[in-house]
């Protein structure tokens, strides 16, 4: 499966621009929130009303279920959404559900928003306070009942969006939060059995830098079939410790190509008490931790040219008694013996044997050296899952 392409311009600017709309006039005016409950209130009628549904927020939580979670005119991969963050790009952070739809338009993605099941249920704004509180006023509802309520209701489409994929999925997020509708609803569904599995999940959007982490662990945290299984909770810093990431860690299951790599990191992380530890840079080595090569095992020196006016070889007396030691390496032709009449010389001490010293061999040159570590500068990012 190929990588996720990053953000054009184009998709940047339509997404910031759906947000605007979004944010604009809310909380919502008198005359939007008269129609948003007029139209729950008449769809409950039409489905039954009372005879059917005890309220219209039980009528609501019925169309999350049973309402269709696929757009026709949109393509199979399907895009799942979580908080925000900057993209290289943007003026400022841009949630990330308008980064889906933005991408949806252009690309034919599959947006909960955009379906069938989501535009009915946005219809509804029952996020909204103000028609929480004409809600309330108009049926006589429960208060806590209203404000939960919307939640629930939710969760319902996004099950029921996340049990339809059957291609790739697109995860906007920069960190998967536990406590998240991605988190605890959606990639369960994704992952599980029935699911698309680990294989078919990629992020358009980059892990952000968590700098008590290894930087060089980044590539391994990175792979996408890793960061869907992992939650910010499994490795953050204020809440766990390395050895409770390593537990977190070696419990997911990862491709082939990445079994080395996970072996690793489990079995670092595993070892540090703390991610101060993990993120210390490395010590120099000290002139005694680096191996130098013993005087023994040392290989000849290369043999220095010889000067102009080579000296003659001295002449030595061997021992009374005892043969000159034979050296190292080819046979040396028997020496020439000195003519009998030098004898005679008076003065002389002419040895009998002239000793040769050996022709020193060819030096060979060393393959001996060090590796200083090299310090990675980690550079930071924002964005973090919530």
């Amino acid at each position: 499966m190929t990588e996720a392409p990053r953000f054009t311009q184009a998709e940047i600017d339509r997404a910031i621009a759906l947000e605007d709309a979004h944010k604009d006039g809310r909380p919502l005016p008198p005359e939007r929130v008269k129609q948003a409950v007029d139209r729950l209130y008449g769809e409950w009628i039409a489905a039954g009303g009372e005879k059917k549904f005890a309220d219209v927020l039980e009528f609501a939580t019925h169309v999350a279920k049973t309402e269709s979670p696929t757009a026709e005119h949109r393509g199979e991969t399907r895009a799942l959404w979580s908080f925000k963050s900057q993209p290289e790009g943007a003026p400022r952070e841009v949630g990330h559900r308008f980064l889906a739809q933005a991408c949806g338009e252009s690309r034919g993605y599959q947006v909960l928003e955009d379906s069938p099941v989501g535009r009915r249920l946005d219809s509804y704004e029952l996020w909204d306070g103000n028609v929480q509180s004409a809600l309330i006023k108009r049926f006589g509802l429960d208060e806590g009942y209203v404000q939960e309520s919307p939640a629930d209701i939710w969760d319902a489409a996004s099950e029921s969006y996340a049990k339809a994929a059957t291609g790739e999925v697109e995860i906007f997020a920069a960190d998967i939060g536990a406590g998240s509708v991605l988190g605890r609803m959606e990639m369960p569904r994704v992952l599980g059995p029935e699911g698309v599995g680990k294989e078919a999940v990629r992020f358009p959007v980059e892990l952000p830098h968590h700098a008590h982490l290894p930087q060089d662990m980044y590539a391994f945290l990175s792979d996408d079939s890793v960061r869907c299984q992992l939650r910010l909770e499994d490795y953050k810093k204020e809440t766990t410790t390395p050895e409770q990431f390593a537990a977190k860690l070696a419990a997911i299951d990862v491709p082939e190509y990445l079994k080395q790599a996970h072996t690793a990191a489990v079995a670092r992380l595993s070892a540090a008490t703390s991610y101060e530890e993990l993120t210390a840079p490395a010590a120099e080595p000290t002139e005694s931790e680096i191996t130098r090569p013993e005087p023994a095992q040392a290989e000849p020196a290369k043999a220095e040219p010889q000067q102009p006016g080579p000296k003659q070889p001295e002449l030595q007396e061997p021992e009374p008694k005892q043969p000159a030691p034979t050296p190292p390496g080819p046979a040396q032709p028997e020496p020439k013996q000195p003519p009998l009449g030098q004898s005679f010389l008076h003065g002389g001490a002419v040895p009998s044997r002239v000793v040769v010293p050996p022709r020193p061999r060819p030096g060979v040159a060393g393959t001996h050296g060090t590796i200083n570590p090299v310090i990675e500068a980690a550079p930071k990012s924002q964005g973090v899952e919530q």
